[in-house]
């Protein structure tokens, strides 16, 4: 593999992955690389990227495969990862790096690496920390595992400071990112599952969640919390989807695994749960801050406290 011909690829046009693909595209061009090959399942969403950065269009996985030196990908889920994963490796390139920074499970990142491994490859898990908006501003945090040093050294300047100005490193074996990343979503989900508790109680007690909002935005001005709750606060969660109760519950359970498996209990995890089905089957596949609705029944205040 040559650097100065160094071909890059992207599977994967999501909320996160056409903003990351993006700014792979304007680096690889500034460092006069071949055009990124922008892959996407519906090929309308590469089409769109092209318009707007130096991008080619690819058709398949396997042009894909054969074409390129560092292919990354960003994913649903585990079984869209798996299918495309068993798609390309039977046409990659020998010393192709694979970098896959979707949430998935760490024995499915164990297993995918090994066959990656077996044509000649390597599997690095760099999963992200973030959400759109922090992807558009290529301000993430990378969680960087898997690959030896000079597959680093191809990768990590492709990542940071071009999708996110922070990383963290976790060493060879690629399971550590996927299981870092679900720590860290174990940190996202119990935030939200608190704030639906905090708004609520705010709520139903007479102080109201503007004055709850007013107290984090003072208390914890420019936080994750404070953003959270402003999406509560706000009721965007019907109409502004970040991170749908549908997709979070895959990371969610994927969280209740790690945790059984460690033996450590994660019961505020399993709440949160439990809210994302009641609000899926009495409400619809809000934003993952819309498990408020739940709170909000249980309590008797309406969930649109703005029409109230």
């Amino acid at each position: 593999m040559s650097s100065s011909t160094l071909q890059i690829s992207y599977i994967g046009l999501g909320a996160i992955g056409k903003h990351m693909a993006g700014h792979i595209a304007n680096h690889a061009a500034s460092l006069n690389y071949p055009p990124l090959l922008a892959y996407n399942r519906t090929q309308a969403k590469a089409e769109e990227l092209k318009k707007t950065h130096p991008v080619v269009v690819a058709t398949s996985l396997e042009e894909v495969a054969k074409k390129s030196d560092v292919i990354f990908s960003c994913l649903l889920n585990d079984a869209a990862v798996q299918e495309t994963v068993e798609a390309l490796l039977p046409h990659m390139k020998p010393n192709t790096i694979l970098v896959e920074q979707s949430t998935i499970a760490p024995k499915l990142v164990k297993e995918l690496a090994q066959k990656v491994s077996q044509v000649g490859g390597t599997y690095m898990a760099c999963p992200i920390m973030g959400p759109p908006l922090k992807a558009a501003a290529a301000d993430l945090i990378v969680l960087v595992a898997g690959g030896d040093s000079a597959a680093r050294s191809k990768v990590l300047p492709l990542m940071v400071p071009v999708i996110g100005k922070k990383k963290i490193e976790l060493g060879e074996n690629p399971e550590e990112s996927s299981r870092l990343k679900l720590c860290g979503n174990f940190i996202v989900t119990s935030v939200v599952e608190m704030l639906g508790e905090y708004m609520t109680l705010a709520e139903a007690s007479g102080v109201g969640q503007d004055k709850a909002q007013e107290l984090i935005d003072n208390f914890l001005p420019q936080t994750m919390i404070s953003t959270y709750a402003s999406r509560i606060s706000n009721e965007t969660f019907r109409d502004q989807i970040h991170f749908a109760i549908s997709t979070t519950k895959k990371d969610v359970n994927h969280i209740i695994d790690l945790a059984n498996e460690a033996n450590a209990p994660v019961p505020i995890t399993h709440t949160f749960l439990k809210n994302c089905d009641y609000v899926l089957e009495k409400h619809g596949d809000y934003d993952l801050t819309g498990v408020v609705a739940a709170h909000r029944d249980q309590a008797g205040i309406p969930t649109d406290l703005q029409k109230k």
